[in-house]
């Protein structure tokens, strides 16, 4: 008996020693995320944190996204901080850091496209099959990759109706390729983020700004501006990839990185894309109860700009070239091609 009692002390004193490690094993994974993105505003609200949610059900619990309570470093910043460890993930907008990704800028060149819930998975799509293996983000995971609605002119005093319009305009650039095109076109650009450009707007500093519809609303420019030209595909577009850092990536075990990539990739990229139409759509309501002007640019307009905006295209497909990308061109005209057609995941 007295072996017997001591066979079962020792079995009892195994277990208790294993059970923290049991309760140590299904811990989740923690991903750290620093964003730059208010809790309040659609984009967090509406487009990352479903997706948070979405991560964490694929995984069965087993990775969760944690956002951080402050952002780590600056939005221009984001890539380093997610490769550098300082946080886990971030998001990274590629113009911030003009001609850092260089094949990844071919998503802001203008004309791209006219419903961000088509354009962003085919730009992921695009990237993954042309671009990812170029390693413009190496030292991260790149788990989605989108363009966002293309971007218009609002002015506050006339509207831009032909080429001539656009000379001398002060305006507010949202990154490089805009500027450069303000350039081309006479205007003279003002590099700023809208958050800047709100009191040169309400000084009357500057005469407008290249903007999404979406931006009337969630940057508090109703009063501020009162004309809109949209321009089909827009006069640019911006990239964003959600990014995580590669040596976190890789301790998630294989299992859980494929569940993670199958709410990611495409799926994340449409499902941004269908916010910003939704906030787009809310914009546009709010602008026609505040007697906004806002028209199309007529076809004369259009194909003016695109002539003089051609070297924007010319420029982006030489630096291509010399990334070692055998033929932009044709990446480019796929793209658009894929971009106005209706979305079919994984094509």
């Amino acid at each position: 008996m007295r072996i017997v009692r001591n066979i079962l002390f020792a079995c009892a004193a195994v277990a208790a020693g294993m059970a923290p490690l049991a309760t140590q094993a299904q811990q989740p994974i923690v991903l750290k995320y620093s964003s730059y993105h208010p809790q309040t505003i659609w984009f967090t609200s509406k487009g990352i944190n479903p997706w948070i949610a979405e991560v964490e059900k694929a995984t069965q619990g087993r990775v969760k996204i944690e956002t951080l309570p402050k952002t780590v470093g600056t939005p221009a910043g984001a890539f380093d901080v997610a490769r550098d460890g300082l946080a886990d993930m971030a998001v990274v907008i590629t113009g911030y850091t003009p001609g850092r990704f260089q094949l990844a800028e071919m998503g802001e060149l203008p004309f791209g496209g006219d419903d961000a819930s088509t354009m962003s998975p085919s730009y992921d799509r695009t990237y993954r099959k042309h671009f990812a293996k170029f390693d413009e983000f190496k030292g991260v995971e790149v788990l989605s990759i989108f363009t966002i609605s293309p971007g218009h002119v609002f002015t506050s005093k006339r509207q831009v109706k032909t080429l001539d319009d656009w000379k001398g305009l002060k305006l507010r650039s949202p990154g490089a390729t805009a500027t450069r095109a303000l350039t081309l076109m006479g205007a003279v650009p003002i590099l700023k983020s809208f958050t800047e450009a709100h009191e040169l707007l309400t000084t009357g500093a500057i005469d407008g700004s290249l903007m999404l519809k979406e931006t009337i609303k969630s940057g508090n420019a109703v009063d501020l501006l009162h004309y809109g030209t949209l321009i089909p595909g827009g006069v640019f577009n911006a990239v964003l990839a959600v990014v995580v850092n590669s040596d976190k990536w890789n301790s998630i075990p294989e299992a859980d990185r494929k569940a993670i990539m199958s709410v990611s990739g495409e799926a994340l990229a449409r499902h941004m894309g269908m916010a910003y139409v939704d906030a787009d759509k809310e914009a546009m309501d709010l602008m026609a109860k505040a007697k906004y002007v806002v028209e199309p640019a007529s076809p004369a307009l259009v194909s003016d700009m695109k002539r003089t905006l051609a070297p924007l295209e010319a420029e982006w497909i030489d630096r291509a070239k010399k990334k070692g990308l055998a033929d932009p061109a044709a990446v480019l005209n796929e793209f658009r091609q894929e971009s106005a057609k209706p979305w079919v995941a994984s094509r």
